[in-house]
This record gives structure tokens, sequence and C-alpha cells, in this order.
């Protein structure tokens, strides 16, 4: 018969588990580990929505340019007074051809209408921009008192660790008629 070697069969007299020394390592490497997870966490859950938000505001606001650029374009006059509406920081009025359009600032939101000449709106001429962050000011430019442009200034506001910044800072000027109507510089 074999036998087998007593070797094998041997166990250890030192019981099996964990040293002080090992523990302790453990006990410092995870809160090490777990701030840096923990940074990594906060850029995921806040920041990234964060800015995602900041980019669809800034989107809306650009496509509010676009379509105040649009109707300054088909512009015929800026008016500083219709019915009961009149222009100041928070109103716009756009004499067109065939329409009169007002840009109106209300909390956190933009609205264009469309008017009858009266000044009254129409059921169906309004859009809605909710921009909540955004703040937007325009300005008439005004020649021998007749208005024949817009200065529009937007920002969003952000806030990080409880200060407000100023983020994706615009400055836009549209004439009466636009580029349609060659214009000379003088």
């Amino acid at each position: 018969m074999l036998r087998k070697s007593s070797i094998l069969n041997h166990r250890s007299s030192i019981p099996r588990g964990y040293t002080l020394i090992e523990m302790l390592g453990v006990i410092i490497v995870t809160p090490m580990l777990m701030v840096l997870v923990g940074s990594f966490l906060v850029t995921f859950l806040r920041d990234i929505p964060q800015g995602v938000r900041l980019m669809d505001e800034n989107t809306a606001v650009l496509r509010l340019l676009d379509r105040l650029r649009q109707d300054m374009d088909r512009a015929e006059a800026m008016l500083l007074q219709t019915g009961d509406k009149h222009a100041d920081d928070a109103t716009l009025l756009i004499r067109q051809s065939d329409a009169l359009v007002c840009y109106r600032v209300e909390e956190g939101r933009i609205v264009r209408m469309q008017l009858d000449p009266q000044g009254g709106s129409t059921p169906d001429g309004e859009t809605v921009w909710q921009i909540p962050d955004a703040a937007i000011q325009w300005r008439l430019w005004m020649r021998e008192g007749d208005a024949y442009a817009v200065e529009v200034q937007s920002h969003l506001k952000h806030r990080v660790a409880g200060e407000i910044r100023h983020r994706f800072r615009n400055s836009h000027v549209f004439f009466i008629g636009g580029l349609t109507s060659g214009g000379e510089s003088q």
C-alpha cells in the first residue's frame, strides 16, 4: 500500500484570517476609494444633467433669436404703441406687411403673439418659449424718433455652489428689413 506523505496532510497551526495590518489597510483604502468614486457620482448625477439642461435652454434661446431675426427681416417698422400695448423693456412690437407681431417677456418664458390691426391677439398666432433660467433684454435703436433696429442681449443664469454665474452670453442686433433690404453703411 501506498502511504500518503504526512506533509501533504499536515495543516498549519496558524489560524486562517486577516492580520491587523491587512485590516488597517482596508480601513484606510476604502474611504479613499469612496471619495474618488463619490466625485465621479456627483459629476454623473448633478453636473452632467445641469449641463444638458443649460444646453437645452440655450437651444431654445437660439430658436427664439432665429424667429425674431425672421420677423425683423420681414419688418416694415417697429412700433412704440398699438392699441393698449406699449413697447418697453418687456414688450417688442413689430409691424410687417401682413401682420403685427408682439414679443413679450414674462416670468420664465417669452411669448410671441400675432396681433390683429387693433392690437388684439389672434387665436392661432401664439408661440411660447419656456426658458426659466434665461435673461433676455432688448433695446430699440432710435434715429429721429423712429426705431430702426433692436439690440437683444441674452444669457443663462447658472447656480454653482450658491453663486449665480452667467453662461452663454450673446448680443445680437437686428435691423428692420434685415439683410434683404441691402442697407448701406453711413
